[in-house]
């Protein structure tokens, strides 16, 4: 097909939708790479540090559709200090600039301004689509804006329960439910919605004395009822290995698995035991695994276990997890489609940190907060890896260029996020994050 004619081979890109075969496509040649970027109609950012705006213009001039994430995922739970930066200002400043055609914009936890959201409604005249997902900053004045001047903005779409714990939308796309259901609520999900493929269920409340909320046995009766599962997202009091066993026999088609129990380091509900063998079995079964998040008590076990089967998992989050460095250092060693690392809470230090410096080149970001990493071994990365961002945080109030470089290279680092990036340090740098 390289030898075809550039009109069939810009009509053959045409029909490829996924952002990871087109950019596969853009590294056949030279030609494919020019007929790719002019083809390329959406573009997905994974982190809005990674690139210049402009430079993004340049390479896809005719975008109609961007998709933008801006902070760590762990500000979901408010890790990430307030004023940490992610402004959807300098990106929505270039798009009215380049893309007077733009048509779809969607933004995830991101700082939008009224003013940034006027821009928008100024900028497009055939803006249709706006997603602001986990966003701040923005207020009703600057959405009535975008009602006002989109005029053909798309309809959203419309509520199909709303009031009752439970946000349905549609039996055979997702389930959103809160947890006060119980888990006889679920067993109801598990015996009327069998082509279930995303399942999603918050907790209603999370203060320790009034939760209620669902159980493994809930999860279980799902997975037995709807066994087309793909996305599992669960917030629960307890769980057992016997019931992750039995959930990843019978959903072996699971990417994504997220589990937290509410309280860390819970152990096996009925045994005692570390949680080990039960994540070891969703590993092992579901060999489509791209994302997975952890929690209960979990040791460096479970950590050998992902290394050797997770071969395609992409994000992994782990909280209060681990005994030794050893457990970091399977999962960067065996993992090798690994794109984002996420770790709070545990015991891993600078051997497993500087232990995985071959490997942050592939991947998009690593986020370790409270742990046991050093300054010194963050400032030896940063040195070694000049294509990385390597930003620290702290609150409290010291100096990385004291005198002392020894007790200074000592100092215990609060939080760490590291990041592949072309675009050089960011200029938007608040007082308590150091690039080094």
């Amino acid at each position: 097909m390289v030898y075809f004619p550039d009109e069939v081979v810009e009509n053959i890109i045409g029909f490829v939708k996924s952002h990871r075969d087109r950019n596969a496509v853009s590294l056949v040649c030279r030609t494919w790479y020019h007929i790719e970027r002019l083809n390329r109609r959406s573009v997905f950012v994974s982190n809005c540090y990674a690139v210049h705006p402009e430079r993004l213009h340049v390479r896809f001039p005719r975008i109609r559709s961007l998709s933008i994430k801006g902070k760590p995922h762990f500000a979901d739970f408010d890790l990430i200090p307030a004023g940490w930066g992610a402004k959807a200002d300098p990106w929505v400043e270039s798009c009215a600039r380049a893309c007077p055609d733009m048509e779809e914009l969607r933004l995830k936890r991101m700082v939008v301004s009224d003013e940034c959201l006027k821009r928008v409604a100024c900028s497009f005249a055939n803006f249709k689509s706006l997603v602001l997902v986990s966003c701040e900053g923005f207020s009703t004045n600057g959405l009535a804006t975008i009602a006002t001047n989109c005029r053909v903005l798309s309809r959203t779409r419309k509520l199909e329960d709303l009031g009752t714990g439970s946000f349905v939308r549609g039996y055979n796309a997702g389930a959103f439910i809160l947890d006060y259901i119980g888990d006889d609520g679920l067993r109801a999900v598990a015996s009327s919605c069998l082509e279930l493929q995303e399942l999603r269920v918050f907790p209603a409340n999370t203060r320790l004395e009034e939760r209620t909320g669902v159980t493994e046995e809930g999860l279980v009766a799902v997975s037995l009822g709807c066994q087309k599962l793909i996305s599992v997202l669960y917030f629960c009091g307890r769980m057992t290995n016997t019931a992750l066993v039995t959930i990843a026999k019978n959903c072996p088609r699971l990417k994504s698995f997220r589990l937290c129990i509410l309280e860390p380091r819970t152990s096996d509900a009925v045994t005692g035991q570390p949680l080990d063998d039960g994540f070891g079995a969703i590993v092992q079964s579901c060999r489509g695994l791209r994302r997975l998040s952890m929690s209960g008590l979990l040791t460096d076990n479970v950590f050998l276990y992902i290394g050797m089967y997770a071969e395609k998992l992409e994000m992994l989050s782990v909280a209060f997890a681990g005994d030794t460095d050893n457990g970091m250092i399977y999962v960067l060693n065996g993992c090798k489609n690994l794109k984002k690392l996420e770790i709070r809470d545990s015991p891993f230090g600078d051997a497993a940190l500087l232990a995985g410096m071959e490997r942050y080149e592939a991947i998009c970001s690593l986020w370790m907060s409270s742990c046991n990493i050093t300054l010194g071994a963050c400032k030896s990365l940063a040195t070694s890896m000049p294509n990385l961002n390597v930003e620290v945080m702290t609150e409290a109030a010291w100096s990385i260029d004291e005198a002392d470089e020894e007790a200074n290279n000592a100092k215990r680092v609060e939080k760490l996020y590291l990041y592949r990036t072309i675009a050089g340090p960011r200029d938007d740098v608040p007082g308590f994050v150091t690039v080094l």
